[in-house]
């Protein structure tokens, strides 16, 4: 404009680059600050209950009109807002059944907190558990979860059932109903006891394992639901790849959900705590509500 005595420049083309770049660090740590917080305060309080269907006649015919209920991965410190939103999840479904698959304290935990969680369980049919390799961190307190302390006496502080390599025969109006438990070794390990267990197991029959690679050790041509945890659903998203390069082979194969392999089947469960580290994003815990069909 002409007698205008200034002129706008125009920033060189390196300053505007910087103030990009610096925008997009500072979006990207503001999104992962709230992810981190979301998944640390939000999601791994937000319990689910997730309603699974299978198709099984056997299994229709016994269990068609029974609320069956699967819960896993407590690792309790206390007994707090999200196993109190538990406990009242459960007094609003009244189940039949409860089968639990493991880890119910902290590595190394207090078990006074677990085993007074267990005892609010109720179940008209009963309770059914084993064992994880959390809940044999300290293998002398993992007994309280079976007996009275310094004694054989079976535990009167709750009514679960713990199975270890064992199978139970469970007679219901429709006919007998086989329940089973496979037992943990240390670091997460199955036991070779577990392994010929269930290599043993034959169909239709219902078996508890905190290890989902115990279903590799199934006949396939068993009718078998095997009920599993332990790997939380991954805690956050990662892909199998990722998750077989880092060893969590599990994980990589079964993080969760429903998988068939001919006859056999088995759900994996998300869980309802936190281990390593407490966060989940996109891996809300879960109670499973399991309905059969013919």
């Amino acid at each position: 404009m002409p007698g205008w005595p200034f002129q706008r420049e125009s920033l060189p083309n390196n300053v505007n680059k910087k103030r990009f770049v610096n925008l997009g660090v500072r979006g990207i740590f503001f999104i992962a600050l709230l992810l981190i917080t979301y998944g640390i305060y939000i999601e791994p309080y937000q319990v689910e209950t997730h309603h699974i269907w299978i198709h099984d006649g056997y299994l229709g015919r016994l269990l068609g009109k029974k609320v069956v209920v699967q819960l896993s991965d407590l690792h309790i410190g206390k007994v707090g807002r999200r196993e109190r939103a538990v406990l009242r999840t459960l007094a609003r479904l009244r189940p039949d059944f409860i089968f639990l698959t493991g880890d119910y304290v902290q590595w190394n935990g207090d078990y006074r907190a677990a085993i007074s969680f267990l005892s609010q369980l109720k179940a008209t049919v009963g309770i059914w558990a084993v064992m994880g390799d959390y809940d044999y961190s300290r293998s002398r307190q993992s007994c309280l979860f079976c007996h009275e302390e310094g004694t054989g006496t079976p535990s009167r502080h709750h009514l679960v059932k713990f199975l270890r390599n064992t199978i139970e025969q469970v007679n219901l109006p429709g006919g007998p109903l086989f329940i089973g438990g496979a037992d943990m070794a240390g670091e997460g390990l199955l036991s070779s006891a577990a392994g010929s267990f269930l290599r043993g197991v034959k169909g239709p029959a219902i078996v508890l394992s905190h290890n989902p690679l115990s279903f590799e050790y199934v006949n396939d041509e068993q009718r078998v639901l095997l009920l599993a945890g332990d790997t939380h659903g991954g805690q956050i998203p990662l892909p199998s790849w990722l998750l077989g390069i880092l060893g969590w082979e599990k994980n990589a194969c079964y993080s969760r959900g429903l998988f068939e392999q001919n006859r056999k089947k088995m759900f994996v469960s998300r869980g309802i705590g936190t281990s390593h580290f407490p966060i989940r994003i996109l891996r809300r815990p879960e109670i499973t509500v399991l309905h059969f069909r013919q």
